[in-house]
C-alpha cells in the first residue's frame, strides 16, 4: 500500500512505512508519551524546548503511527495525544499552568495587560496549531482506508 501523508509539518511518503521506519516512530512516539505521564504536563503549555524529541519529528511520527494503527479506539488515543503537540510553543519560556473547570479565563488583577496578552495570543495560537493538527491526522487516517 503506498501512503502518501501531507501537511504543514512535512510529507511522509512510501511503501506503507519500511518497518524500521514504523518502528523508528512507534519510539518515538512512545517517548513523547512517557515525557507526558512523567511531567504531569496536564493541559499546560510548555517550550518546545523540553520536548524530549522535536516536535518537527513527532508530528511525522504520530501522523505514520496513527495511519498504520488497525484499531479504532487506539487510533482515537493517538490521534488525541497527538493533538497534544499543540500545547508545546516554540520559544514560550516558563511555562503556563492551565487548570481545567475553571469558568471563562479572566486575568488576575495583579496580572499585567502586556501579560494578558501575551497569554491570548499564546492561547490562540495552541487552538489554531489543534486545527492544523486535527486536519493533518485526519488526512493520514483517510490515507490509511486508501
Amino acid at each position: 500500500m503506498r501512503l502518501i501523508i501531507e501537511s504543514d509539518y512535512g510529507t511522509v511518503s512510501g511503501e506503507h512505512a519500511e518497518e524500521s521506519e514504523l518502528d523508528r516512530a512507534h519510539q518515538l512516539v512512545d517517548e513523547f508519551l512517557v515525557f507526558v505521564k512523567e511531567n504531569d504536563v496536564g493541559n499546560d503549555i510548555i517550550d518546545e524546548i523540553e520536548l524530549p524529541v522535536p516536535k518537527s519529528l513527532l508530528v511525522p511520527a504520530f501522523s505514520m503511527v496513527i495511519a498504520a494503527e488497525r484499531r479504532p479506539p487506539i487510533k482515537s488515543l493517538l490521534i488525541k495525544a497527538g493533538m497534544t503537540l499543540a500545547h508545546y510553543r516554540p520559544g514560550l519560556g516558563p511555562r503556563i499552568r492551565i487548570r481545567p473547570g475553571l469558568p471563562r479565563w479572566r486575568p488576575e488583577p495583579s496580572i499585567s495587560r502586556r501579560l494578558a496578552q501575551r497569554l491570548e495570543r499564546t492561547l490562540l495560537a495552541v487552538a489554531e496549531e489543534r486545527v492544523r493538527l486535527a486536519e493533518t491526522y485526519l488526512r493520514a487516517t483517510q490515507r490509511s482506508f486508501n
